[in-house]
């Protein structure tokens, strides 16, 4: 990445947003028992992007692997592969510069880790996703002003959510 444009840095950061999104909505998917709306498998590859000449990258072989077995193990490596790419994009997308994008891959990191409650078994680790959860969110609201960041402090409901299921 070091060498390129900043526009160019800017858009890898919003492709590997693009893809901790679909890794979360793996997730999600991956919770649930129902099969996709339209009888794909999960782990058939949706139809391909018509974008002529864009060499994009294609999603890991774990997300497939994971949607065939739906386990505590492959949905950890699905959140790995989601979080890996957050956090990418969080390198550039700072949150001096960019508050809004930043937080939203905060929010997208807190859903990753939601995506995760469903397979974990042991209450303790349950709870440390969820102080995890809280504390990302936390992050930023400490250092924005809330006047010119209403939209975002409103946001902030979803981590007094987090900080409720902490009590659960």
């Amino acid at each position: 990445v070091s060498g390129l444009p900043e526009e160019e840095v800017e858009a890898a950061a919003q492709l590997d947003v693009s893809f901790a999104t679909l890794y979360s909505s793996l997730l999600s998917a991956l919770a649930r028992a129902d099969p996709p709306p339209d009888g794909r498998s999960l782990a058939e590859p949706p139809s391909p992007l018509p974008f002529v000449g864009l060499p994009l990258p294609q999603p890991h072989p774990a997300a497939s692997l994971a949607a065939e077995q739906r386990t505590a193990a492959s949905a950890k490596e699905v959140y790995r592969l989601g979080a890996a790419h957050a956090a990418r994009a969080k390198g550039f997308l700072v949150l001096d510069g960019f508050v809004t994008d930043h937080c939203a891959i905060l929010n997208l990191e807190t859903s990753l880790l939601a995506g995760l409650l469903p397979f974990e078994a042991h209450p303790g680790r349950k709870m440390a996703i969820h102080k995890r959860r809280a504390d990302l969110l936390a992050v930023p609201l400490a250092q924005l002003n809330e006047d010119a960041y209403v939209q975002l402090y409103r946001q902030a409901l979803r981590q007094g959510k987090a900080y409720s299921q902490l009590q659960v």
